[in-house]
């Protein structure tokens, strides 16, 4: 299930969320970001966009159940609500569907705690918004120890830092054993499509 956090609650609670703010004299981002001790990026060996979204849910209940945890945290970095945006994508829709029928509200922007049942349903839905530009904030993760911060890029790839070198440890361990692989020079693309571009993604403000 998914539980609401208030946002000023969730970033007191679990505060390596990475946040960002605009800085109107600047005229750019502030970024608050953990201390960390390394970040990887993992990819899955899959044929289709939707066999891999499906593949990264499982995968992800299974990396985290090895590593000790039965839920996850998830925030958007900005105050943006999780349903500012609208979408005509169907499957963007239908995921916008799914927050709204957990009760999302339109005006929510905080935390929401997911358990490891529903996680494989929440990381579809997520990665369909996040693919399609229907969610503004990125949407970063932690594990409820704050061991690690993750979140899923456009291309349907996972981003991950360990805070520790003990974690790190453990970490890459538990990837041997799983269908994850490095995508050893950290660059994302569009795996799924000749032209390199995203069906159904906006930029839509």
């Amino acid at each position: 299930m998914l539980i609401k956090i208030n946002r000023q609650d969730c970033i007191t609670k679990y505060p390596n969320l990475p946040l960002r703010e605009y800085n109107t004299k600047e005229d750019e981002y502030d970024f608050h970001y953990p201390k960390i001790f390394a970040n990887y990026t993992l990819t899955l060996p899959s044929k289709s966009y939707k066999g891999h979204i499906k593949l990264l849910g499982t995968e992800l209940c299974n990396l985290i159940t090895a590593l000790g945890f039965d839920k996850l945290i998830f925030l958007g970095d900005e105050k943006t609500p999780w349903l500012y945006r609208d979408h005509d994508h169907p499957p963007a829709k239908e995921a916008l569907q799914y927050l709204a029928a957990n009760k999302i509200g339109k005006r929510f922007n905080g935390g929401l705690q997911v358990d490891i049942e529903e996680l494989p349903t929440f990381i579809k839905h997520l990665a369909w918004l996040v693919r399609s530009n229907a969610i503004l904030p990125d949407v970063h993760f932690v594990d409820p120890n704050q061991n690690i911060i993750g979140n899923i890029c456009q291309y349907g790839n996972l981003h991950i830092s360990t805070k520790t070198k003990k974690v790190d440890t453990n970490f890459k361990k538990v990837i041997a054993e799983s269908k994850f692989e490095f995508v050893m020079d950290g660059q994302c693309y569009n795996k799924f499509s000749k032209s390199g571009a995203i069906k159904g993604r906006t930029a839509k403000v």
